[in-house]
């Protein structure tokens, strides 16, 4: 009897942790519409964002092709929309798509850097999630590896599944400075109030990332390029906030199929011993 309740338990604990990764769906504006190009299949110059792709590809995420129109059939089935550096600014059609997509639990992180016409595509997006155009026009901060500073607030890019990231640093260039408005600080540079968290639907709707500096870029995102300024903390609050938005993706998808197979295994063979 004792055994088949440690049976029971071992499968359990196992079965439990295989269950546990919960992969998540991304999406981008495609390389026409995005400086940085389209997240799926990235460019790898510094200015590509071909390492956050590996990073939620290593997650068991997946990244599809980049949309060319912000439609609510190329939003379905999707956990995130990424608006990275773009200039497009968004039609009467796709402002309904993008705040349906929201409204219904989809999250979006939208990046800008210090030009114009990205702080009015940024802004035309927030403004069709109801939260005015928060990208006021202000830059400040410097360049450095740790001159980004994550603030003391509990919020989805600062704690998850990458870890606690309070009080840590983060890499930065000069950065667009953002209105904190109805959001949550999440990172400075300097003085400039550059990473926002929003939930402009309240606790049934999405989140929203706002960040005033291109963080997806390799610049910051890979150890051997981006001059000098790589710091892993950069990608860790990105995936904070989207798994966090999937449910936590702990364990990469391939392993937890194997934890799945050395369950099935174990189980079978404490099974074996019991006829023995």
């Amino acid at each position: 009897m004792k055994r088949s309740v440690a049976l029971c338990l071992v499968a359990a604990v196992l079965f439990g942790i295989s269950a546990t990764a919960s992969a998540g769906v991304v999406v981008s504006w495609d390389s026409a519409n995005q400086r940085g190009g389209d997240l799926h299949n990235a460019a790898t110059s510094d200015l590509g964002y071909s390492a956050f792709e590996v990073g939620l590809l290593a997650r068991g995420h997946t990244v599809l092709p980049g949309l060319s129109t912000l439609t609510a059939g190329g939003l379905a089935d999707v956990d995130m929309f990424f608006h990275g550096t773009s200039s497009h600014i968004l039609t009467a059609a796709e402002a309904s798509a993008i705040s349906n997509f929201v409204q219904n639990g989809g999250c979006v992180l939208v990046e800008a850097d210090t030009l114009s016409n990205e702080w009015q595509s940024a802004n035309s997006l927030l403004s069709a999630l109801a939260l005015g155009s928060l990208f006021n026009g202000s830059t400040g901060g410097g360049n450095s590896a740790t001159g980004g500073l994550f603030s003391s607030n509990n919020t989805w890019a600062t704690v998850g599944p990458m870890g606690d990231l309070r009080g840590l640093t983060f890499g930065v260039s000069v950065a667009a400075d953002l209105n904190i408005g109805t959001g949550t600080l999440v990172g400075t540079n300097g003085s400039t109030d550059m990473i926002v968290e929003f939930q402009p639907y309240g606790a049934s709707g999405g989140r929203v990332l706002a960040v005033g500096d291109p963080l997806g870029f390799n610049l910051f995102q890979n150890a051997s390029g981006g001059g000098g300024l790589y710091n892993a903390n950069d990608q860790a609050a990105y995936l904070n906030f989207f798994e966090n938005q999937v449910g936590g993706s702990t364990i990469p998808a391939p392993a937890a199929l194997l934890l799945g197979g050395l369950g099935v295994g174990l189980v079978n063979w404490l099974r074996r011993r019991r006829t023995l």
